[in-house]
């Protein structure tokens, strides 16, 4: 599996070498070698190469995709899938955990492997008009 690779390292108003940017990010020399067909812009009038810091940044961005996504009120994520989806048969329940939040849980429409995510209880009780969710009583 592929090492994740944090541009969080890698400062902007830095020159990196090859070597530089490969001890900034923790990966080979090869690694930021590789980079260069694939895209990365390298200032190669002189010897050594030099690679601006917001030219790696901008390049490592680029590779890593954007995970973060908010959840529509009928989707839950699926950690099998690793996708949001609808529950399956648009059934749901919910078990409170005090008085103002709980936890929907639903099967994924897609693997049926289980799935859930914290709601409000007001946001409950508006998804309780549009699906079917069934209350579990706490102990």
């Amino acid at each position: 599996m592929a090492k994740r690779v944090s541009a969080r390292k890698v400062k902007i108003h830095r020159q990196y070498t090859y070597e530089s940017a490969a001890e900034a990010l923790e990966v080979s020399i090869q690694t930021v070698r590789g980079w260069r067909s694939q895209g990365l812009a390298v200032l190669d009038g002189q010897k050594p190469h030099l690679i601006l810091g917001h030219e790696l940044k901008r390049f490592i961005e680029s590779r890593t995709p954007k995970t973060s996504r908010k959840l529509g009120p009928d989707e839950f994520f699926c950690m099998s899938c690793r996708a949001p989806r609808k529950p399956y048969d648009r059934m749901a329940e919910y078990v409170p955990f005090n008085a103002t939040r709980g936890r929907l849980v639903a099967l994924c429409e897609s693997c049926e492997t289980s799935c859930s995510k914290f709601v409000s209880r007001k946001s409950f009780e508006g998804l309780a008009r549009i699906r079917t969710i069934a209350t579990r009583e706490t102990c």
